[in-house]
């Protein structure tokens, strides 16, 4: 059931079943899930103002039975709360047409079990669904252009270019100006595995680039072999990396950037179509 989650939503929900083994659940309640993501993605505190991990764990504590830990080894069942909540998840992506459910969508559908311990925490601690919803539409356009022309769609490779991992879309604006960009030059194609590349860190700011030239400068900058570990799919965000999982570990790409092999079949046989989560684009 977890075909569709980012890896930090996965990793989420691991951490949610170690809370629960922590409390001594015999399920994975809401409680544990919204545990397990702010653990994983400290981004979330954006939308929890007035609180902190520490208060949010205490007024869980406070709101729950604490029993002996059960082993780690032991198969946990997620609550029917928890179940719920991970729906909601799901109709938070496909309301929004993401093709991944990432935390975003996981924090978005704890706040939509509104009876559940989890949502009442939010609650106080200042989330409102419906602003979420609204960041995760329009996120930071010009923290994602920065990121996307520097290490994607310049004439030439910019020198440097902030590392940025993004657990949330590209928005409408962004994806169409990918896409006049795919029109505007003739890019070849190769369909390829994806597989880790090295890259050079600027020591004191974690700038990277894929230059391996500037790492001759030892005082400035490190070679970390294989330091680039993912890429994803400049329409649809999905994740490639190297692994046995024909689904991420292959794409095709033009040297620059990535398409999943979905998104290049259907821009492929349809040069006027978009592949994108945004349902106003066709």
């Amino acid at each position: 059931m977890f075909e569709r989650y980012t890896e930090k939503a996965r990793r989420s929900i691991f951490f949610a079943r170690y809370e629960a083994s922590q409390f001594g659940s015999h399920e994975i309640d809401t409680e544990h899930l919204l545990l397990g993501l702010i653990r994983e993605n400290k981004n979330l505190y954006r939308w929890l103002p007035k609180s902190s991990y520490e208060q949010i764990r205490c007024r869980i504590e406070e709101c729950t039975a604490k029993q002996p830990p059960i082993s780690t080894a032991v198969d946990l069942p997620l609550s029917s709360a928890a179940k719920h909540a991970l729906k909601r998840a799901a109709d938070e992506a496909d309301r929004l047409a993401h093709r991944h459910i990432g935390t975003e969508h996981l924090f978005l559908g704890l706040l939509d079990e509104p009876a559940s311990i989890a949502a009442q925490i939010m609650a106080e601690a200042g989330a409102e669904a419906e602003a979420v919803r609204s960041q995760i539409a329009g996120i930071i356009e010009q923290e994602l252009q920065r990121t996307v022309t520097n290490r994607q769609l310049g004439h030439q490779m910019a020198p440097l270019a902030t590392i940025h991992i993004h657990d949330v879309p590209l928005n409408a604006a962004v994806i169409r100006q990918l896409v006049e960009r795919f029109r505007m030059y003739n890019w070849h194609w190769q369909k390829r595995a994806w597989s880790n590349v090295d890259i050079a860190v600027e020591k004191g700011t974690g700038k990277v680039s894929f230059d391996l030239s500037l790492a001759a400068n030892t005082e400035k900058f490190e070679l970390v072999k294989t330091g680039w570990e993912k890429d994803h799919c400049i329409l649809c965000q999905w994740e490639l990396f190297e692994t046995k999982d024909q689904e991420h570990a292959i794409g095709y790409t033009n040297g620059r950037v990535w398409l999943c092999t979905e998104c290049y079949t259907k821009f492929w046989e349809h040069p006027e179509f978009l592949s994108s989560r945004f349902s106003d684009i066709t």
